[in-house]
């Protein structure tokens, strides 16, 4: 069985359940009073209880249970329970609910609570029946004015089966309101000030619902206060590194620095304890909680129930889970999906063989990132994992030099048992230096130059020089699979019609290329199978956005036919298709897109950042927003969780250098010429120098412009030395030694991109000075 499926099996346990959130005791106590207590048995069919009444549409007993039917949204069933006693509207409002059926996924039903005049206004916990949507569960507001008002969305770990109860509760105790399901406390906010007290009462829109074992009791206590965001975002050694990575404090470390996201922690059991870099690991979580991410290291199979209960015991919800073996990773998943995995590469080499296997097993195992060792990195094996989806983190940043290495591969992450190293390396950096060359995906081709989606506009987007090609698919009338973005060829081509209601001959018949310029004219629309051969055995990857559903296996049918899989990635705004398409081929990366406004405040966008970092683990996908969705605290978030991204879509240069400098590193643009010359790597002949005083040298470094041609070429430069100690002295290219010591000289080229200047750095050549 396929982790996924297993995953979907497994993740209704109880210990599951218990890790997703921390958990609050809202049990009833014995000098609560129970205000409602129906279970619809002895109701006749047709009626309601005694006092209940119908609002809007249809609800009565059925069976014993309470029916509301909605057969559309503008057409809702609304029941109301008038109170005599609503303990001031302090109470714990529970019920079953069943979803019967629904016109489609975003249909929703609801239990509404403090409801206003029997009708409205009033408060509501509502639920999707595609309850894995962003907004699947929902506290909101039905407004004076009889308006929604939407304040606080989540997510559920899987959509609300039919004919499948679910236990819904509400705690409400003043301005607070926590809401459950099956026991998951799933929203938690403070937003309830504006009506205090008021009757209680059910809801569907579009869609059939059977509610049964309402409960109401009084409720007593006041909740705790709402946590911040619940996100942690660390800060971290202040760098003019543009995206620079993330720092992870190694298993050796005893004492933290301040100036790192994360720590390794070695777990083990001994005797039944579990126990992490010598100290029990309950005590290891408690002292990182509010300061770092802990990242567990397992090597020891059969702990993994322990592990996870451990971090119930301590509510540690923001964790990595990392492992040589795959099969640790997929358990730990399978208990619970919001944990982050990782894989730890242990051979002593990596050749293209092991990279292929290493993006196989880091996908299939529903992870997002490896960890490697420094001497078996290159900055060729660190771009051919970015571009599959795939996060690094080198090991071994213990030198000075080891951590400039590092630096200057490329990695998203340092695990390092000195980060004091790391934090210096960091201060030696210029104003908008780029060490991490943005991962460019070429949309559609180079529609900026060339008809969309056509091969003279893929070819062309190739040429210069494309990390990925972004293409749309959808299946024609007779079965087969074409190019083309729009439902219809209006737009792009020089014909009419739904691409669903036209054979592959009729669109082939299609001029896809008059309408953007004539000396075009005579381009088809291509078929899948079409594009797939141009690319094939070259040094490109294929991001492929699936426009139709029931497609899925069709698509990997032909990728596989061609011998393509280490050359796709697949991505859809329709994340039931990408989760079809995890349960088919689930060593490829897989990406969802969508867009979303940004929160207001620092605080927001932090809950936000977790919430979406969440929903991507949970449903093993990248998060491929627009980029206007995401935000400088969203980006650093995603990095120092070892979460890679694409981005869409980029046709103006002031956005891109905006989402650059916070770090973005996933562009799909039109425009793709805009990075085409910028180099992406300086070499210097030697990386030690020894010189005696008032002798001089000169250094000639060398760029390399893709990663696709091994190509370097002279360039102009000039040195500068980051910590100035007077061992020496630059001007232009040449070192002057002034006086006995070490000193680390750094080579710099400034470039243009985007209309702004850059920096490219060298690693630091050592001198010294006799």
């Amino acid at each position: 069985m396929k982790t996924h499926s297993l995953r979907r099996l497994l993740t209704t346990s109880t210990l599951a359940l218990s890790l997703v959130v921390p958990q609050f005791s809202s049990e009833v106590k014995a000098n609560d009073t129970v205000i409602v207590n129906e279970s619809f048995d002895s109701i006749e069919n047709g009626s309601l209880p005694q006092g209940w009444k119908v609002v809007e549409g249809q609800g009565t007993v059925q069976d014993g249970k309470l029916v509301l039917n909605s057969p559309a949204t503008n057409k809702p069933a609304r029941v109301v329970v008038p109170l005599e006693d609503d303990n001031n509207g302090n109470y714990v409002f529970e019920a079953d609910m069943t979803f019967v059926s629904a016109v489609e996924n975003t249909r929703w039903a609801s239990i509404m609570y403090r409801v206003q005049n029997e009708n409205y206004p009033y408060y509501q916990f509502a639920i999707r029946r595609g309850t894995t949507a962003l907004n699947g569960l929902e506290f909101a507001e039905r407004t004076e004015k009889n308006a929604w008002n939407v304040t606080e969305t989540n997510f559920y770990k899987e959509d609300f089966e039919y004919n499948k109860s679910y236990h819904l509760k509400v705690i409400a105790s003043k301005n607070r309101v926590q809401q459950f399901v099956d026991g998951e406390l799933v929203v938690d906010t403070a937003g309830a000030s504006k009506w205090l007290d008021g009757d209680i009462g059910f809801q569907t829109a579009g869609s059939t619902v059977q509610y049964d074992n309402v409960k109401l009791s009084s409720y007593n206590a006041d909740l705790p206060p709402v946590p911040s965001s619940g996100a942690l975002l660390p800060d971290e050694a202040p760098t003019n590194i543009i995206n620079a990575p993330t720092l992870i404090e190694g298993a050796e470390v005893q004492n933290y620095n301040d100036q790192t996201g994360s720590a390794l922690l070695k777990v083990e059991s001994r005797e039944g304890t579990l126990y992490a870099n010598e100290k029990m690991l309950k005590d290891q979580l408690n002292a990182l909680k509010t300061k770092k991410i802990p990242v567990l290291h397992i090597e020891q199979a059969g702990i993994e129930e322990s592990v996870l209960e451990v971090l119930s015991e301590t509510s540690t919800t923001d964790v990595h889970v990392v492992s040589s073996d795959t099969g640790i990773v997929e358990s730990i998943k399978a208990l619970n999906p919001k944990i982050r995995g990782g894989l730890v590469y242990d051979k002593n080499s990596l050749n293209k063989h092991d990279l292929q296997q290493i993006v196989e097993d880091v996908h299939r195992s529903e992870s997002k990132m490896v960890m490697i060792p420094l001497k078996l990195l290159s900055a060729e094996n660190v771009y051919y994992l970015h571009n599959r989806m795939v996060a690094v983190w080198g090991v071994g940043g213990d030198t000075m030099a080891d951590t400039h290495a590092l630096l200057h591969l490329g990695v998203d992450g340092i695990v390092t048992n000195q980060a004091a190293h790391a934090v210096t390396a960091f201060s030696q950096y210029p104003e908008k230096t780029i060490i991490q060359r943005p991962i460019v995906a070429a949309h559609r081709g180079v529609p900026s130059q060339a008809p969309e989606n056509t091969m003279v506009g893929y070819r062309m987007a190739y040429d210069l020089g494309a990390d990925q090609i972004e293409t749309d698919v959808q299946i024609t009338k007779d079965g087969h699979l074409v190019i083309m973005h729009d439902n219809t060829v209006n737009r792009t081509t020089n014909g009419t019609g739904a691409v669903h209601e036209l054979t592959l001959e009729e669109i082939r018949a299609l001029d896809a290329g008059i309408k953007y310029d004539e000396k075009f004219a005579g381009e088809k629309v291509p078929t899948f199978k079409e594009f797939l051969q141009e690319f094939k055995g070259k040094d490109i990857v294929l991001l492929v956005e699936l426009k139709d559903h029931d497609i899925e296996q069709q698509v990997i049918d032909e990728v596989k036919s061609e011998g393509m899989m280490d050359q796709v990635s697949m991505q859809s705004f329709y994340l039931d298709s990408m989760q079809i398409m995890n349960d088919i081929v689930p060593e490829l990366p897989i990406g969802y897109l969508f867009s979303a406004g940004v929160p207001k405040t620092y605080d927001a966008k932090l809950k936000n950042a977790k919430k979406m970092v969440d929903y991507g683990t949970t449903n093993d996908v990248t998060l491929n927003a627009s980029y206007g969705t995401v935000y400088e605290e969203f980006i650093k978030y995603m990095r120092q969780r070892g979460m890679l991204s694409m981005h869409w879509t980029f046709r103006a240069e002031p956005p891109f250098v905006d989402k650059l400098k916070e770090g973005l590193i996933g562009p799909i643009t039109d425009y793709t010429q805009w990075l085409t010359h910028s180099p992406i790597q300086l070499e210097t002949p030697l990386k030690k120098l020894n010189l005696n005083v008032g002798k001089e040298h000169t250094v000639q470094a060398k760029a390399k412009a893709s990663y696709r041609v091994d190509h370097w070429k002279n360039i102009e430069t000039e040195l500068f030395v980051a910590d100035n100690n007077g061992v020496v002295s630059v001007n232009g290219n040449t070192i002057e030694a002034v006086a006995p010591g070490k000193a680390q000289v750094f080579v710099k080229h400034t470039f243009t991109m985007l209309d702004e200047e850059w920096n490219l750095v060298s690693e630091p050549i050592e001198v010294t000075v006799k």
